[in-house]
Formats: structure tokens, sequence, C-alpha cells
């Protein structure tokens, strides 16, 4: 087995995600106008939980006036080239993603999450949500960088409990879409898929996994937070799958500070795990290979 603390474990990162991982915060594009109220936004492709998450401050997917922002999301088969239709005459339409004509540029990435949200964030007057966000990253970051050992590094250790299996996200229902964000950053640094439960997820555990636990499928839940979900679930869980891994909360401010950590943890444990299994963890050259091709 590879290890984490071996510096030639880390030749596999050809690209360098680990350096974009430890700049994370602040990095992204930053507005270079002021964009007025009220706001609509959609996401598309990657930037989908981004838009979501905006929810919390901007209530409307679409605006008859002020700003509408468009987060295309790098590959999103063209469905965001109509949102324009739906936002009044009057609003001014601000395009992000990765296409040229956009108004901001926005790369395809894995860490584009933070990218989208970042501008957002700034593009309407959030600063102190901001500020709360990237205070909890950079504690987490801290504590999960490769410098860290595997004995202080839960990112390290969540890979070590996760290679070989497939983990099982249950999360919070406060933390609206987290558990498919992160399943979808542990696919694409991971390179492994996982499962998201359904909202009716006690119903699933009870039912889909009672045929399938004595047959020995090599599940990991990763069970976030403290609520009588996660406390039922870990009791249900805990006799049908190989592991049980509680996540406790990130020591930020706020909801959406949370889940960005929680986020960026399953970031780092992603890049990881790809570590483990000698795979490239950033995605460049199989996203150019999409571009090419559509």
């Amino acid at each position: 087995m590879r290890d984490l603390d071996a510096q030639e474990t880390y030749l596999a990162d050809r690209m360098g995600l680990a350096f974009e991982l430890g700049d994370l915060v602040g990095s992204g594009p930053a507005p270079q106008a002021s964009y007025a109220p009220p706001y609509g936004v959609v996401g598309y492709g990657e930037a989908w939980w981004v838009a979501r998450l905006a929810r919390d401050w901007i209530g409307a997917e679409f605006t008859e006036r002020g700003t509408q922002f468009v987060l295309e999301g790098g590959y999103d088969l063209g469905q965001a080239l109509s949102a324009g239709l739906y936002a009044g005459a009057e609003a001014e339409i601000v395009r992000l993603g990765y296409r040229e004509e956009v108004e901001v540029q926005v790369p395809a990435h894995p860490l584009s999450t933070y990218h989208y949200l970042r501008f957002l964030l700034l593009a309407t007057g959030q600063e102190a949500e901001l500020s709360r966000i990237d205070q909890g990253l950079l504690l987490e970051r801290d504590r999960l960088r490769p410098e860290v050992g595997l004995e202080k590094n839960p990112a390290k250790f969540l890979a070590y409990s996760l290679l070989e299996r497939t983990p099982l996200w249950v999360v919070p229902e406060r933390y609206a879409g987290l558990a498919q964000a992160m399943q979808q950053i542990y696919a694409r640094i991971g390179k492994s898929l996982s499962i998201t439960p359904p909202p009716s997820g006690l119903e699933f555990f009870l039912t889909g996994l009672e045929a399938r636990h004595e047959q020995g499928d090599p599940l990991a839940a990763v069970l976030l937070g403290d609520d009588e979900r996660k406390r039922v679930s870990q009791e249900i869980l805990e006799s049908r799958v190989d592991t049980l891994i509680e996540l406790p909360e990130p020591e930020a401010e706020g909801t959406l500070a949370r889940a960005m950590c929680y986020w960026y943890r399953i970031a780092w444990a992603s890049y990881y795990v790809a570590l483990l299994y000698g795979v490239e963890p950033g995605d460049w050259e199989v996203l150019e290979r999409l571009r090419e091709a559509t």
C-alpha cells in the first residue's frame, strides 16, 4: 500500500493539484464592476451547487430587473445558453464560465465551486459571509495539507478508510445539495464512485442495503453532523456497511461556511484517495477530451 507520508507517493500529482488545494482561498476571478440588485442566479454543469447555495441570500432564479447571474459551469451541454431568455428585459445578464464570449471567465476545474461562489458573494455584497468561509477553509487547510502527517491529518485518515470501499454520504438536511457535491468532488478528484441516498434515506437504508450487506459489499458510510437523522441512520447502517466514519462539524461560523468546509475536507480526502490508487488527481486531460468531442 502506498504511503501518504512518503514523498514519492505525490509523483502521481503531475498537474500540481495539491498546490491549488492549498492556495484555494482568494483564488478565482473577482468582480471588476458593480452589479445592481435585485439579483437572480441559475447554475448549470459544475456550477449547479453554487446556485443552490445562493438561495440563502438570493431568493430568485430569475429577475425582471437588476442583475441576472448565469453560472454556465463548464460542460453544461448548452443549457445555459437559453437562460437569458427567462430574465426580464431590464435585467443585466452576467455569464460566468469557460466559453470565450462570457463576461467572466471561470475555467472548468474540480475546485471551481469555490471560484463561482467567491465571485457571486463579492458581486452581491456578501463580503462578511466570504470572510467566514475563508477563515474556515484556512483552518481546514492547516490540518489537511500533505505536510501534516497521517496521525494528525483527518483527510489522510479518511482516504485510507475509503480505500477499496464505496462511500455512502449521510448529510444533514440543513446542508442543501452537499451530499451530491461531495459525490461530485469525490468522482472528479478521487476517480471513484460513491452513493448519495435519496431524500427518503431511512427507507433506502432499510430496504436497499438489506439484501446486499450479507454479500460483503465494501461500503463505507460517511456521516456528517450530529442530528436525529444521523443518529437513526447510524443505528441502521452499523450492521449493513463495512465501516462507519463520522465527520465532526468544522470550526466555521454559519451553515454556508461549514458546508464549504465539509466540501473542502472531502476534496482533500479525494486527492489522497487518488494518490493511493496511483492516478492523477486532476481532470484537465479528461475535460479536454470532452471539450473536443462536444
